[in-house]
């Protein structure tokens, strides 16, 4: 097979000067990540790591998180990255279930690792600093100025370990999904074909590198085209003026960030001409949304449903001619997330496992090349969700006789009040289309007679403050039914989200659950 370290050497080869990061004001061609890759890995194995040891990162968004990731991807390592969000023993969790052997830490960031270096010196973490002023053991501009040569290219399989990604964190420990180095190459060049990258694309991505989000943002392995990621952190008007300074062709944006995006790009600041394509995924959007979008940017749509399960690897698409079809005809398309890619296989089962026919609400089941090896070190909790070659992913759709897959929640999120199963989405469609709400999140909220009650959150609209909750309780009338109606709402200034924009809605429903007199219900409970 052809693995992503293989793809590094051609891009450099072909396309030596043409760039393949850009990041604020600095810039790297895809000779310079290929050279500098080489000579962290040189360095690496002269310390004695190599094929299996796991090397981590922790960092704002920098070029070096994919000089690192490279340089791992050439010696066999598996690539790690520290949430700089993450508290110390969410952090502490991470570096010992990956079994980390080197730390690299972002200067900006290194006060954490500071304050408990103690402890991660103890586990035996090589730290590596870089950035700006550190006083670890080692300094990785200076380890790269003495290496020389290339490195050592161990054998691979495709089995091996690309990387581990940890989850949110928004409950219990993060989980280590490790990922494959085929799911890997298989990701990235599925990718390129299913969204019509070509390599004269400029690919613009500004999640957090942690996590998966880093495979994304390798798309350009498969093509030699260039992508942009932000300059230590997002801020949406940074975002919309890369977009006009680094001509961006193709971006991607979650719906929270698609809200925001929009409100700024009002006020006119922006050129947005070069862009062709906006992808939109990671989290439901509502049709009101994809609407105001496509007025606003002028710019083609592609919708997609993912998950770090599968890489990061996009299993649907929405297409632009899908959505132009829905437009002129078929508004109900806009509630779907798009067709299965052909490297995929979907199924829809029921609580026992048994496929259901089209048009029946159950648990999407998936099956391909790039889904996870499991777990760190979760046995139990990989058999739950990896079947007979297929992941549970614990989402909640139907398919529909054309095959396009319809997401209805998180069955984690799913709210049952008075013994009717509720959709959080569902609602959330109704009430964004009220004037006054910017974000919403729906969850459920224990209630002493209906065993859970519907609650929005609401961020309002700064011209709309005035709105109450009976208007817009009032607003779903007619359009959803008794049980689905929240029974209360809760203003808020803004949704908690993490650090790739994702509500959480985990953290929203602890709150609303354990602080008397959010709801009414529960001033008396103790």
């Amino acid at each position: 097979m052809l693995y992503l370290r293989q793809m590094i050497k051609r891009c450099a080869n072909n396309y030596p000067t043409k760039v393949a990061y850009y990041c604020g004001d600095h810039k790297a061609t895809w000779k310079q990540m290929n050279e500098r890759s080489d000579r962290f890995a040189v360095a690496l194995q002269n310390m004695g790591f190599g094929k299996g040891s796991t090397v981590s990162i922790m960092t704002l968004e920098s070029i070096e998180v994919y000089e690192h990731f490279y340089a791992c991807m050439k010696m066999g390592a598996a690539r790690v990255g520290v949430n700089t969000q993450y508290a110390w023993p969410e952090m502490k969790h991470v570096l010992k279930n990956s079994k980390t052997r080197v730390l690299l830490v972002d200067a900006r960031v290194k006060s954490m690792v500071v304050e408990q270096r103690e402890e991660i010196e103890d586990l035996g973490i090589t730290l590596i600093g870089y950035n700006g002023e550190h006083d670890f053991a080692f300094d990785y501009e200076k380890l790269l100025s003495e290496a020389t040569g290339e490195p050592e290219w161990p054998e691979l399989a495709p089995d091996d370990l690309l990387l581990i990604s940890y989850t949110s964190g928004t409950t219990g420990v993060p989980k280590g999904v490790m990922l494959t180095q085929r799911g890997g190459s298989d990701c990235v060049i599925h990718s390129v074909i299913s969204f019509g990258f070509n390599p004269d694309d400029v690919w613009y991505m500004p999640a957090a590198s942690a996590w998966v989000v880093v495979l994304m943002n390798c798309y350009g392995l498969g093509n030699a085209m260039t992508t942009v990621i932000p300059d230590g952190s997002f801020k949406i008007d940074t975002y919309l003026r890369d977009v006009g300074r680094f001509r961006v062709t193709v971006g991607l944006l979650v719906p929270t960030m698609i809200h925001r995006a929009i409100t700024e790009y009002q006020t006119g600041q922006y050129d947005m001409s070069s862009m062709r394509v906006l992808v939109y995924g990671s989290s439901p959007a509502t049709p009101k949304l994809i609407r105001d979008a496509r007025e606003s940017f002028k710019v083609q749509m592609i919708q997609t449903y993912a998950l770090t399960e599968s890489s990061g690897g996009w299993v649907t698409f929405l297409t632009e001619q899908d959505h132009k079809l829905a437009l002129e005809s078929e508004p109900e398309l806009l509630k779907s997330v798009g067709r299965l890619g052909l490297h995929f296989d979907c199924s829809i089962r029921d609580e026992e496992g048994r496929p259901v026919p089209p048009g029946t609400k159950g648990e999407i089941w998936l099956r391909g090349t790039t889904m996870m090896k499991g777990y760190m070190d979760m046995p139990a909790e990989t058999a739950e969700v990896l079947k007979d070659g297929w992941l549970r992913t614990n989402d909640i759709g139907q398919l529909d006789e054309r095959g396009y897959l319809y997401l209805l929640d998180r069955q984690k999120f799913m709210i049952i009040t008075g013994a009717v199963n509720v959709f959080p989405t569902t609602v959330e469609a109704v009430l964004v289309d009220h004037p006054a709400i910017l974000e919403v999140a729906v969850v459920g909220v224990p209630h002493p007679e209906w065993g859970e009650a519907v609650v929005a959150v609401v961020n309002r609209r700064s011209t709309h403050q005035d709105a109450t909750a009976a208007d817009i309780i009032a607003f779903c009338n007619g359009k959803l039914s008794k049980q689905e109606t929240p029974k209360h709402v809760v203003f808020v200034d803004e949704l908690p989200k993490t650090s790739n924009a994702k509500v959480k809605k985990a953290e929203i429903k602890k709150w609303l659950s354990s602080e008397k007199g959010l709801v009414p219900w529960n001033t008396e409970i103790e």
